[in-house]
């Protein structure tokens, strides 16, 4: 399995999203652990976080929200990550 590096890929459905990053090297996964608290303390919302290992070296963070009242504040706090992280499109 490749694991692609500080590639980020989100979902959403009705009261529902969810925004996954992939990293590579312990650089990127400290790098992403970073952005989500800076994003959490910044704007006062803290979504479900899930830290996903592959391998010692790779795996993925997925930041989900049921979004029912909030569809907004999810999707500024995914692109305040996404801006701290420097990435600026998502997967297909």
């Amino acid at each position: 399995m490749t694991v692609r590096n500080m590639c980020a890929d989100v979902k959403m459905e009705e009261g529902y999203m969810r925004m996954s990053i992939e990293y590579n090297n312990e650089n990127s996964k400290k790098a992403i652990e970073q952005a989500i608290s800076e994003a959490e303390k910044e704007m006062e919302l803290f979504p479900d976080v899930t830290r996903r290992a592959i391998d010692i070296h790779s795996g993925n963070f997925s930041v989900e929200f049921g979004v029912e009242g909030i569809p907004r504040d999810a999707g500024d706090f995914c692109e305040l990550v996404l801006k701290k992280l420097h990435i600026d499109h998502c997967a297909i």
